[in-house]
């Protein structure tokens, strides 16, 4: 069940082209359903650089987090964040990070670290 919440959530409710929602998914699901603000900005800095890893951070925080907590897949706890479908199995990782890849028009594509970023 919440394997599929999370899937139908990626699939009807996100735009194409949005890289912050997919970029936070992708980093939980990358890092066992759990990671910090800063960790998951820096991800996204990486891959877009046009603004300020502050900028980036204030995204995370006031858009990504936000919404994925309105929707029930997330728990915020101070800056750190932890999903509330995990634990997934290896086949729903894998399909998540593709739906991820996707609705990011392939945004985050060439990562393939185990964990994102320490």
């Amino acid at each position: 069940m919440h394997f599929q919440h999370l899937k139908n959530f990626i699939e009807n409710r996100l735009r194409k082209d949005d890289i912050y929602i997919p970029g936070t998914i992708f980093y939980l699901v990358k890092n066992e359903g759990v990671g910090s603000k800063e960790e998951i900005a820096r991800l996204i800095y990486i891959f877009e650089y046009k603004h300020s890893l502050e900028y980036y951070e204030k995204i995370v925080d006031q858009f990504a987090s936000t919404l994925l907590e309105d929707y029930n897949l997330l728990i915020k706890e101070d800056d750190n964040y932890k999903l509330i479908t995990w634990p997934l199995k290896k086949s729903e990782v894998d399909e998540i990070i593709s739906l991820c890849y996707k609705k990011s028009n392939g945004f985050f594509k060439n990562l393939q670290i185990k964990r994102c970023i320490a």
